[in-house]
C-alpha cells in the first residue's frame, strides 16, 4: 500500500487547522488576545460561566494551560474567576461586561474567517463539513467526546 500524505486525513485537518489559527490570529492580535484566549472567551459567549473543568473539555486546552491563560485574562478584566460555592475545590469562570463586548466584537471577524474557509461550498455541504467534522472527533474522542460534540458550534 502506498502512503500519500495529501490524502491523509489527519494531515489534511491539521494544514487546514493552522491555517485557519493562522488567519484568525492576525486579526485577534488587534485586539490584544491570543487564540486560546478567544476560545475561552467564545466559549463563555456561547456556554455562560463555566467550571474550568467543563472549559477546558469545551475549548481543547489542557488544564493547567487553561488556569494560566484564565489567570492572564482576569488580569486583563476579561474574566473572573471565583469558587463554586457548592464545591469550593471547583473553579468558576465567567465573561466581565468588557470580556464580554470584546468577544462580541471579534465574533463578526471569526465569522468572516470562516465564511472565507467555506467560501464556494454550498449550505448543505458545509452542513455536511461539519456535521463530519463532529462524528470524526466523536470518532477520536470516545464515546464522551461525541456528545460533547454535538453541542460544539465553533471551531476555533
Amino acid at each position: 500500500m502506498r502512503f500519500q500524505l495529501g490524502d491523509y486525513v489527519p494531515y489534511l485537518l491539521s494544514r487546514a487547522g493552522v491555517s485557519l489559527a493562522h488567519n484568525l490570529s492576525r486579526e485577534l492580535d488587534r485586539f490584544g488576545i491570543t487564540l486560546p484566549m478567544w476560545r475561552v472567551m467564545a466559549a463563555l459567549l456561547d456556554e455562560g460561566e463555566q467550571r474550568l473543568g467543563d472549559l477546558a473539555r469545551l475549548t481543547a486546552i489542557e488544564l493547567s494551560t487553561l488556569s494560566r491563560i484564565a489567570a492572564s485574562m482576569e488580569a486583563k478584566a476579561l474574566v473572573t474567576r471565583r469558587r463554586s460555592g457548592q464545591d469550593a475545590r471547583a473553579v468558576l469562570v465567567a465573561l466581565t461586561a468588557e470580556g464580554r463586548r470584546m468577544a462580541e466584537g471579534i465574533v463578526p471577524h471569526a465569522l468572516h474567517s470562516e465564511s472565507e474557509a467555506i467560501a464556494g461550498m454550498s449550505e448543505e455541504e458545509v452542513r455536511t463539513l461539519k456535521g463530519l467534522l463532529q462524528r470524526l472527533y466523536g470518532n477520536v474522542a470516545g464515546e464522551a467526546g461525541f456528545e460533547r460534540a454535538g453541542s460544539l458550534k465553533g471551531g476555533y
